[in-house]
């Protein structure tokens, strides 16, 4: 199944909204988050924030049939979700716009 990394340096300033957006994705909009997964053809989204000395960084990892196409998707379905990802989450990572990570190696046991 076709995987992408997304590595999104957060603009200062916006790491708590950031977390407190993501904590209302796991919370009140559970549901809403997990039929915009299916939205988006992702089977998998793993999600991680870390801290570097030049900055925090957002790390996504997408698993599905088209990760390419997933956000496309998702706006296009104009869900409430989608609009609250552009008018709260977008505006957060100060980009609506990703560009996958370049993949150096990609080992799986068979």
């Amino acid at each position: 199944m076709p995987t992408r990394v997304y590595v999104i340096p957060i603009p200062p300033g916006n790491t708590e909204a950031l977390k407190s957006a993501f904590a209302e994705m796991e919370g009140a909009r559970e549901q809403q988050c997990i039929d915009n997964r299916h939205v988006m053809g992702i089977t998998r989204e793993f999600v991680s924030f870390h801290e570097t000395a030049q900055g925090d960084l957002l790390v996504a990892y997408l698993e599905g049939d088209d990760p390419d196409k997933a956000v496309e998707r998702m706006v296009a379905s104009g869900s409430d979700y989608a609009r609250w990802i552009a008018e709260v989450v977008f505006p957060l990572l100060g980009t609506e716009h990703l560009s996958a990570a370049q993949v150096l190696a990609d080992w799986r046991d068979r």
